[in-house]
């Protein structure tokens, strides 16, 4: 019974993750409009809450191995219904960067170490759990959009939408304080930050993975955000936004719950995965029909969907015993590639047109996946 409660609220609240996070990237157009701002500063927004996924798992990832994963999570929790909720109800542009920024760190801690205790806890069954945990986020953020296109075209403000998300992260919050966890701290040593960061920085294969998720987060998040902007403002066809958006998110269902149970050389599962990803975005920009274009959205969140679980159970498996700590460093890295990534795309799009964000996405594709052939051919 306990089992089954941890892996609803886990699930749960990973679905809730996927919702806020298509949410947010379906709303940034219109919060940069409430703020009056161009395409370079709309990137600059993108890149914050992903700043601040980047710098407190250093810290809280170091937590969750000398106090629990249970704490950390807890303190995730309050992070996003406190952001959430400031988001709803501010109109300050100097308030909303610093919720932004704290619902960035909550997010990106409650993430990864939601990943740890499924790693830990279903250790037999690390790699079906971790998939299945991202098919949970990409149902949410396929509903996301749809759910707040709904909305808005009831009335509802657009900023009233993140009151409840917060009002759902408070709930699941209290139902997670009744979860017992069997390996809630690491097995191995607690050590310092500095041992943790000099000990993953001298193993190869986990700075190659952190490199390769550090692109890979930048291409997600960079396709995803510039989806509202680029139906919006080049195709003119605003309705289609939350289409396309939701089906770059819903395609990585299917991916990712066949990654969970079919046995494939992941090698040429990701190379396969990764020309998926280089062609949709290419094509994405040159088809004419936008009927066409959306499902190259969604061939592009197919061949994203299972690149984020592998690599982070990947580097759970090769650090086993103290994956809380690692798989934060990982989120950390990874984070640090959605901030910059979109803010670059913002100076591109700002200077030259709102596709050269997705020719861009493609170039780094290629660069992912030459550093993941660098990871198999070392390993």
């Amino acid at each position: 019974m306990q089992k089954r409660l941890l892996i609803f609220a886990t699930y749960s609240t990973v679905l809730m993750l996927g919702i806020y996070i298509s949410l947010y990237q379906y709303t940034i157009l219109k919060f940069s409009q409430l703020f009056m701002l161009n395409a370079a500063a709309m990137g600059l927004m993108i890149g914050i809450q992903h700043a601040g996924m980047a710098i407190p798992p250093l810290f809280l990832g170091v937590l969750s191995g000398k106090k629990g994963k249970k704490k950390v999570i807890l303190i995730s929790y309050g992070l996003m219904v406190t952001g959430t909720a400031i988001i709803g109800l501010m109109h300050c542009l100097l308030i909303f960067i610093a919720s932004i920024f704290f619902i960035g760190a909550g997010f990106s801690v409650m993430e990864a170490t939601l990943s740890a205790v499924l790693a830990d806890e279903f250790s037999d069954s690390s790699k079906l759990h971790l998939n299945f945990s991202q098919v949970a986020f990409s149902c949410g953020a396929l509903a996301g959009p749809l759910i707040a296109a709904s909305l808005l075209y009831r009335g509802v403000y657009f900023q009233h939408l993140f009151l409840c998300c917060a009002a759902i992260f408070l709930v699941l919050g209290v139902m997670f304080i009744f979860t017992k966890h069997q390996k809630d701290k690491d097995e191995a040593p607690c050590q310092s930050l500095c041992v943790y960061i000099t000990a993953f920085v001298h193993n190869r294969m986990l700075l190659l993975l952190a490199v390769s998720i550090f692109l890979y987060m930048g291409i997600e998040n960079t396709i995803a955000n510039f989806t509202d902007s680029y139906f919006d403002l080049t195709l003119r066809t605003p309705e289609l936004s939350a289409v396309a958006l939701s089906f770059f998110w819903g395609a990585m269902i299917p991916s990712r719950f066949l990654a969970g149970i079919i046995k494939m050389d992941f090698r040429k599962m990701f190379i396969f995965l990764a020309v998926l990803v280089f062609f949709g975005a290419i094509t994405a920009m040159l088809v004419p029909d936008n009927r066409m274009k959306i499902v190259m959205y969604a061939l592009c969140g197919f061949g994203c969907g299972p690149l984020w679980p592998l690599m982070m159970d990947t580097a759970a498996k090769n650090r086993k015993g103290s994956s809380g700590p690692v798989l934060n460093i990982m989120f950390s890295l990874g984070a640090m590639g959605g901030a910059l990534m979109p803010i670059v795309s913002g100076m591109l799009v700002s200077a030259v047109h709102e596709t050269v964000a997705y020719y861009f996405c493609a170039i780094v594709t290629i660069v992912m996946l030459a550093v993941y052939l660098r990871i198999t051919k070392r390993v």
